[in-house]
């Protein structure tokens, strides 16, 4: 498949903009016939006239956030980097309830507040888990209160900052 990331403009230069993909494996296997690691090719290029400019980079993380301990293993043609994830890395927040409901403001409000909460008591401000909160706070804040910096909205906790690439192109569009 091939995808168009967005372009960010500043000034006389441009950048992609960050881009999360989902990957899932619909089906079964028989439970004799798995091994404890099931190897997954993934590759990422860009076109030649703009590899000397920018490089893509991948970050894996499991989707099954509430198992402890989870080892992802990545190999690349260069070196192979092993990560395991932060034994106490529980994201109590996900996965979303079937209730949730999407296009209802206050649901969107409840899981806001519940990442606020998260965020400021449980995640290490210096941790890369601390940025992918930041950022699923304020996609969760925009989504509860869309007319935000306008309007009526609540003053969030202000140990997290107005930061990320998504809050600010946010607010430069609202300042438009």
């Amino acid at each position: 498949s091939t995808i168009f990331p967005g372009i960010h403009y500043q000034d006389n230069h441009a950048s992609l903009q960050p881009m999360s993909l989902t990957v899932f494996f619909p089906g079964t296997l028989p439970r004799q016939s798995l091994e404890r690691n099931i190897p997954i090719r993934i590759s990422v290029s860009i076109d030649e006239e703009y590899g000397s400019f920018i490089t893509p980079v991948i970050e894996v993380a499991s989707t099954d956030l509430h198992r402890r301990g989870s080892l992802l293993h990545c190999s690349g043609d260069s070196d192979d980097v092993t990560m395991l994830c932060d034994s106490e890395a529980v994201i109590p927040f996900l996965p979303l309830p079937p209730s949730f409901d999407s296009v209802d403001r206050a649901h969107w409000e409840s899981v806001s507040q519940k990442i606020q909460d998260w965020l400021t008591t449980k995640v290490d401000t210096e941790s890369s888990l601390w940025t992918w909160g930041r950022d699923a706070f304020w996609l969760a804040f925009i989504a509860a209160h869309p007319s935000f910096p306008m309007g009526k909205w609540p003053m969030w906790d202000p140990r997290i900052p107005l930061e990320g690439s998504f809050i600010e192109q946010w607010l430069e569009r609202s300042s438009d």
